[in-house]
């Protein structure tokens, strides 16, 4: 996966500064941008791939990067490949 091309389809998510706490409006953010990076890299896609650009996004748009950012973006970045991977798994 680009990580560029990746990291510009999170930016829309990860550019707000309540990305990181589960609010269903970051939720539903999320879902988009994770929309957009399929369609933009493909699938599936791991969970250390999202990881990467999130941190690079997180540190970008807010500065330091906390340990709850940390936690957001593991937790984040797992459920992405799990979406990713079920997407990928399921397709006719």
């Amino acid at each position: 996966m680009g990580n560029e091309r990746l990291k510009a389809a999170l930016d829309p998510w990860m550019r707000v500064e309540t990305w990181h706490t589960f609010h269903p409006l970051d939720e539903q953010r999320f879902h988009l941008a994770l929309a957009a990076a399929s369609e933009v890299v493909g699938l599936p896609a791991e969970a250390l791939e999202f990881e990467t650009a999130m941190l690079a996004l997180a540190r970008k748009h807010h500065g330091d990067v906390m340990l709850h950012h940390i936690d957001a973006i593991e937790a984040y970045a797992q459920l992405a490949e799990n979406i990713s991977f079920y997407l990928h798994n399921t397709r006719a």
